[in-house]
């Protein structure tokens, strides 16, 4: 498995100095680091729960089904040994990797779609843990990492297409949604994505829909749309836009990637790109190391400004290897993968193995160069500020 290459967690060899170490530890103990699209602790808690646990996460994986649902129930297990008190293992793993913020799952639904009310309900089971707040307000997330918890802030990704009502984006408001992506990879209701044949742009709704986002207070997340539908974005919203997950087409022509023209519009709204760590985005080489993600980092910071750069790693899911092969892989046609995207879903960056990696972000950016208040904002300070800016401080 390539993540065996990587060494201990959070301590991929960089060669820094010893003084470069302790500053690397200090900025990112201190600092309020935001991944605006986290994905749990990535597959490798998995075979760190004692034997029983195991033996029962099987036993349930044998009757959850295949697709989605199957998916839903792994990335959920360990939030629900929580819950059950049986483990606290999600929570120590996530308190090792320094986080502060990461993101949970609000639908956009009419109610009829049993994924999207099966992802609603599981979501809202886990509400209550102690060391768990979902939050809607930048000065929450502050709270949080001065009180030591996890916050959550809710997004959503429309593979299921937003319906042609604006009073689904309402709902999923009171529900908490903070951050809406426009468009999944294919076209619909609202515009087309970025592995659609054609790019129109978004639609009459689509601007209604970045209109009503802009009021009500909802972040617009360019990250899965096609260009022009990411510049019609940029055009239409008055409120910064996001690409919350994406890359930089110039350093590895990626589909997922944002061309230069498209980066700039982003940054010019005033928004952020948080740079994936998704080694397929990023570049052609396997195995692919965490350089390939912080190269995208270097030249988005170079092109458009370091306040413009964020962390959205999207990866690595929360479900062991095998499950993803069975559950993610056979819906990547229906997603609107193709092969030439080379989706492979078990690969992963050697240095970002599962969430306790989040350190050598920390430590590649002062191994790069970046100064403390550059690695502040591109670690968390950057995705608050628009935060702030269209949620509330």
């Amino acid at each position: 498995m390539i993540g065996t290459l990587a060494g201990d967690p959070g301590h991929f060899d960089f060669k820094l100095s010893a003084a470069q170490e302790v500053r690397a530890q200090r900025l990112h103990s201190e600092s309020i680091i935001v991944d605006l699209v986290s994905q749990g602790a990535g597959g490798n808690i998995f075979a760190h729960y004692p034997q029983e646990l195991q033996r029962d996460f099987r036993a349930k994986m044998a009757t959850a089904g295949g697709g989605f649902d199957g998916l839903a129930e792994a990335f959920f297990w360990p939030f629900e040994m929580s819950k059950l008190g049986k483990s606290d293992l999600l929570w120590d793993w996530l308190r090792a990797s320094g986080l502060t913020c990461g993101t949970y799952d609000v639908p956009v639904h009419d109610g009829h779609h049993l994924l999207a009310n099966k992802w609603e309900s599981l979501t809202g089971r886990y509400a209550d843990l102690p060391w768990l707040r979902y939050v809607t307000t930048a000065e929450e997330i502050r709270q949080a990492k001065r009180a030591g918890t996890i916050a959550c802030y809710g997004f959503w990704q429309p593979f299921i297409p937003v319906p042609r009502d604006l009073g689904v984006i309402d709902t999923a408001y009171a529900h908490g949604l903070r951050s809406l992506m426009l468009t999944y990879n294919c076209m619909d209701n609202v515009g087309v994505g970025c592995t659609e044949r054609v790019d129109a742009g978004l639609s009459m709704f689509g601007v209604d829909v970045v209109k009503h986002c802009n009021d009500i207070g909802i972040i617009i997340d360019v990250s899965h749309c096609g260009h022009q539908t990411t510049m019609d974005a940029c055009r239409f919203s008055k409120q910064p836009v996001n690409a919350n997950h994406s890359a930089a087409r110039a350093v590895y022509d990626h589909a997922r990637g944002k061309s230069d023209d498209a980066l700039r519009a982003i940054a010019d709204t005033g928004g952020v790109i948080g740079v994936v760590a998704v080694p397929f985005f990023l570049c052609g080489e396997r195995p692919s190391a965490l350089g390939c993600m912080l190269d995208h980092m270097d030249y988005i910071a170079n092109l458009v400004g370091w306040r413009h750069v964020a962390i959205g790693t999207d990866w690595p899911m929360q479900a062991p290897d095998d499950v993803l092969k069975s559950t993610l892989e056979p819906e990547a046609g229906s997603l609107g993968f193709r092969q030439e995207h080379r989706i492979e879903v078990t690969d992963r960056l050697v240095g970002f193995d599962d969430c306790r990696d989040l350190p050598n972000i920390t430590r590649g950016l002062v191994k790069r160069g970046y100064g403390d208040e550059e690695i502040r904002g591109i670690l968390g300070e950057n995705a608050l500020r628009v935060f702030a800016e269209v949620c509330g401080g």
